[in-house]
């Protein structure tokens, strides 16, 4: 049975993913409409202000929730990238390191978590106006440790990844958590609810495995239903498919990428991409003669698109390109390219790109995708995120 449903499943996304192979072209689609400077400010060696992350409530939402390097968060209309309020500046006492909308049905609806590394996760509630000052609806601590991730259920808790723990909370009761599971060995780089559920989590680390979690259980043995070995740093995660959506795709600090499904208790891997960097080709014959670009450098991250039923991955050039790729069983295919840098109001990117949001249509993008002219360097596991942010130099 598991063989017939892996088989099943490979050719219905060989199927939904085909696209055409060859040289890729900037599709008409993707042109650049907006671009937005979220900070001016820049310590004086000239380092200039970084976007951590981007949350929206949901796909077809107007406002995008943006914190940036100074520990500030703002909100932005999507469809014009202007900044329509600052909900706290300073959030934090350290670095933001996620922020995450809680879903429609949980028990924390409409609030903003942010996750930092000064230990704390902080919800705020953005419907309302402000200028900067505004205190936090909660926070949640279990220690000093640093937080790098946040997810919330569609029930009452939120799970937050540590650099010792997988910590838990019910809003309800939010003074103490309400466990705290010592599943890896080593930073908790990223956790994620299972879309649709109150109680199903997974997370990755820096040890290399992804554990499935019960969070209805508060012992480490009890709480522990699977274990990935992926063997490789994990820097993202998330779940993609049709509800209930079950399968799993990873990112590593390495710069690879692997499918899974999680139907079997131990794991499935479906696909697995470890040289992205060599195997993809994103420049057509013109722009290689000419020197334009060197192909993939990094990847930002992986979104699934209902209407498509397609899993996108975004990847990136140190100069601020970005790239588009769908993912099929034995490759990842060019579709269009996103060319940071040029003239005029609407300038794109000309550093790494760390984020992006889907607009909810088949295309990922109607405008830029990350308000500010620079961005931060992609998280490549918690080595990055533990060092200063640094610019790197535009492409010549």
């Amino acid at each position: 049975f598991a063989r017939k449903h892996i088989r099943s499943f490979l050719q219905e996304m060989a199927a939904a993913l085909t696209a055409p192979s060859g040289p890729v072209a900037l599709a008409p689609a993707f042109r650049l409409t907006h671009t937005a400077v979220n900070s001016f400010k820049g310590s004086a060696d000239n380092d200039p202000s970084y976007i951590m992350g981007l949350a929206s409530p949901a796909a077809a939402a107007a406002a995008v929730a943006v914190a940036g390097s100074e520990r500030e968060l703002k909100l932005y209309d999507r469809a014009t990238l202007q900044c329509t309020r600052t909900v706290a500046a300073p959030a934090h006492a350290d670095r933001v390191n996620e922020v995450s909308f809680a879903p429609p049905r949980s028990a924390a609806a409409g609030l903003l978590f942010s996750a930092s590394s000064d230990g704390a996760v902080r919800a705020w509630d953005c419907g309302g106006g402000g200028g900067g000052g505004a205190a936090p609806s909660l926070e949640l601590r279990g220690g000093r440790e640093e937080v790098w991730s946040v997810s919330v259920s569609d029930g009452p808790l939120v799970a937050a990844g540590t650099q010792a723990a997988l910590l838990l909370w019910d809003v309800r009761r939010a003074d103490t958590p309400a466990a705290r599971l010592e599943v890896h060995t080593d930073a908790v780089s990223a956790v994620r609810f299972q879309p649709g559920s109150a109680t199903a989590l997974v997370s990755g680390s820096v040890d290399g495995l992804i554990c499935s979690i019960d969070c209805r259980q508060t012992n480490d043995d009890d709480a522990v239903t699977g274990v990935i070995n992926e063997g490789r740093p994990v820097s993202s995660l998330g779940f993609f498919g049709p509800e209930p959506a079950s399968h799993l795709h990873v990112l590593s600090s390495l710069e690879t990428l692997s499918v899974w499904d999680l139907q079997q208790q131990a794991g499935t891997c479906l696909a697995r991409h470890d040289a992205l960097r060599r195997e993809v080709d994103m420049l057509g014959e013109e722009e290689a003669a000419a020197g334009a670009g060197d192909g993939i450098d990094y990847l930002v991250g992986c979104q699934y698109c209902p209407a498509t039923q397609r899993l996108y991955l975004v990847a990136g050039e140190h100069c601020g390109t970005l790239h588009l790729l769908a993912v099929e069983k034995e490759a990842v295919v060019a579709l269009a390219s996103l060319r940071g840098g040029g003239g005029g109001a609407a300038r794109g990117h000309t550093s790494d790109v760390r984020c992006f949001l889907w607009d909810g249509g088949g295309l990922p993008w109607r405008v830029e995708t990350t308000p500010a002219i620079h961005s931060t360097s992609p998280r490549r596991g918690l080595e990055h995120a533990q060092r200063k942010a640094r610019r790197i130099p535009p492409c010549e």
